[in-house]
């Protein structure tokens, strides 16, 4: 029965990973030609059946099956947290566009891109903190990497839609984050990697 079971869950993890892939492509609102339109409000709608809702199922099982080899497991925590991350980029985008304005072909206005930078400071300030809680030197590299992406993202593309001293700030205060940062990596190693006596 053990072969059976590894044949099974082989079919069944073949037919789920195909149905995502769909998901994440053609059938995708964010990148269909012809507008798609989403239905129910923002984070209450088909956006979290398609993309938070198998991200749940995904984590549940990685937290459940004990036995599960290595691979498996890095393989599922990785797709989980890309599906929410994709929800959370969709969620924001549905609810500055509506639910008829989801393609990326649309473009972006100006207060959907600060969502988007700080939904990525607030993901990476929530890892940042877990990894002190846990003592998870990974975490932490998570959280600053995602920090860093916030902050490249405002250098690179939110910075090019200001003007004159508004842009001279926000330059001033990306360095001093910056800054601030390398400091804060620096104090969190020596929590989670104390030095020996």
């Amino acid at each position: 029965m053990r072969e059976v079971r590894k044949v099974l869950g082989a079919i069944f993890a073949v037919i789920g990973l195909s149905t995502l892939a769909a998901a994440l492509t053609m059938y995708s609102p964010l990148f269909m030609d012809q507008p798609m339109k989403v239905a129910g409000p923002p984070l209450f709608n088909t956006l979290a059946v398609a993309y938070l809702l198998p991200a749940l199922v995904l984590t549940a099982g990685w937290l459940r099956i004990k036995l599960m080899p290595a691979e498996v497991r890095i393989a599922m925590q990785g797709l989980s947290g890309v599906l929410v991350m994709l929800w959370a980029f969709a969620a924001v985008r549905h609810f500055w566009q509506g639910p008829q304005g989801m393609p990326l072909a649309n473009g972006m206005a100006q207060p959907e891109l600060y969502s988007y930078t700080i939904a990525l400071l607030l993901i990476g300030g929530g890892l940042f903190y877990q990894s002190l809680a846990k003592r998870s030197a990974m975490m932490r590299k998570v959280g600053l990497f995602v920090i860093g992406a916030a902050v490249a993202k405002v250098f690179f593309i939110d910075i090019s839609g200001l003007e004159g001293l508004t842009r001279v700030f926000s330059l001033l205060v990306l360095g001093l984050s910056l800054a601030g940062l390398a400091w804060l990596n620096r104090w969190a190693q020596e929590k989670v990697e104390p030095k020996p006596e």
